[in-house]
């Protein structure tokens, strides 16, 4: 019997792997993929403030004979010149691998892996670059949070602000725009429709060359399991079945609209006292405030810390879930994973037509 010829992916990661999202959105799909072909090795590159040590790697990736993961000292951004050891050391890497495709976490991780490519003049392996938002923009919008809460040297850091956006900006063109896909054999895995648009509007993106990302979207949960969860939990919660259960889960940062939400939902108890709100987060102690704030009875709130693992569960408990966000252009063409999580579980999502994706559904 022949065995056929193991597939060999490199996955560069600049973001972290302790980003909020990594181990559903980035990890989980690529473990689902190795499962269904035994075929696939998967070798992930990650730039890291800090390295981890090997127990703690393998608490996130855990042991698996098909991946693999390595790291290396991320610098802090200060500009394109901050990405040049990243490029050295990835070029190094890349010289000793046989691999048959890379992807690309993001237009940072995209301009390492490009200009490494153009120094071993490797411009035919099949390179895919997820876009999962906008990176000066959010880097803008974080800017402009930080500023209005700290007026201390504002004129020297909205400056140094400034440069920053400017230099994210020049790198995520540099990455998107259609000289670069034409260069290379690239796609652009876009997020959402909205976020191609803004790619090709924006940044000159080639529209042939970008995709729709559908892998590391959940499933939605079977029918059957979500009554079963809905009853284990209202009757652990000591919710009634007749209560409109609405949902929160997320933590109490403003870009989340936390304060909105719960106000939000005070309106709807107010109209109907047969109302109950479920807060899922860690940040307990200001949610408490904030209900009580609104006059909100013990008897129809649980705030609760739950494990990632039991989310779902949880969720399935209730009949709404809130999304509540700024009107900017970085919701706009985002796909917030607690959508995605509010509608594997069957919740109607309340939400203000701030995200493309809820407000043209």
């Amino acid at each position: 019997m022949i065995k056929n010829k193991t597939k060999q992916l490199v996955f560069v990661v600049y973001d972290g792997i302790k980003n909020s999202v990594f181990q559903s959105q980035v990890l989980k799909p690529i473990l689902d993929e190795i499962e269904q072909n035994e075929d696939l090795h998967v070798t992930f590159v990650c730039f890291e403030k800090h390295i981890p040590k090997k127990e703690d790697s393998i608490k996130i990736f855990g042991q698996h004979e098909h991946l693999t993961s390595l790291f290396i000292h991320r610098y802090p951004f200060l500009g394109k010149l901050s990405l040049i050891h990243a490029i050295s050391c990835l070029t190094s890497l890349l010289k000793t691998l046989n691999f048959d495709q890379i992807t690309a976490r993001g237009p940072l991780a995209g301009y390492v892996i490009l200009h490494a490519l153009s120094k071993i003049k490797n411009f035919d392996i099949p390179v895919v670059i997820q876009a999962r938002g906008l990176c000066a923009e959010e880097y803008r919008y974080a800017s402009q949070k930080s500023i209005s809460s700290n007026s201390k040297n504002i004129g020297i850091k909205a400056l140094w602000d400034k440069l920053i956006f400017k230099s994210l900006q020049k790198i995520e063109k540099s990455v998107y725009r259609a000289q670069t896909s034409d260069t290379f054999n690239l796609k652009i895995e876009a997020v959402s429709l909205a976020l191609k648009d803004y790619l090709i509007q924006e940044f000159g993106a080639d529209p042939v060359k970008i995709i729709i990302a559908i892998n590391d979207i959940p499933k939605t949960i079977d029918k059957y399991q979500a009554v079963v969860w809905r009853t284990q939990v209202r009757d652990e919660l000591g919710i009634p079945d007749d209560y409109t259960v609405y949902c929160y889960s997320g933590s109490f940062k403003p870009w989340q609209c936390a304060k909105e939400t719960i106000e939000s939902f005070s309106f709807q108890y107010f109209k109907d006292q047969k109302s109950f709100m479920l807060v899922l987060t860690q940040d307990q102690e200001p949610f408490e405030n904030e209900l009580k704030r609104f006059d909100i009875p013990k008897s129809n709130y649980i705030i609760k810390n739950v494990n990632p693992e039991e989310l779902y569960r949880y969720l399935c408990a209730a009949n709404f879930g809130f999304l509540l966000r700024e009107q900017d252009i970085i919701n706009w063409i985002s796909r917030p994973t607690k959508m995605l999580e509010y509608q594997a579980c069957g919740l109607q999502i309340i939400h203000n037509n701030t995200i493309a994706w809820l407000a043209k559904s």
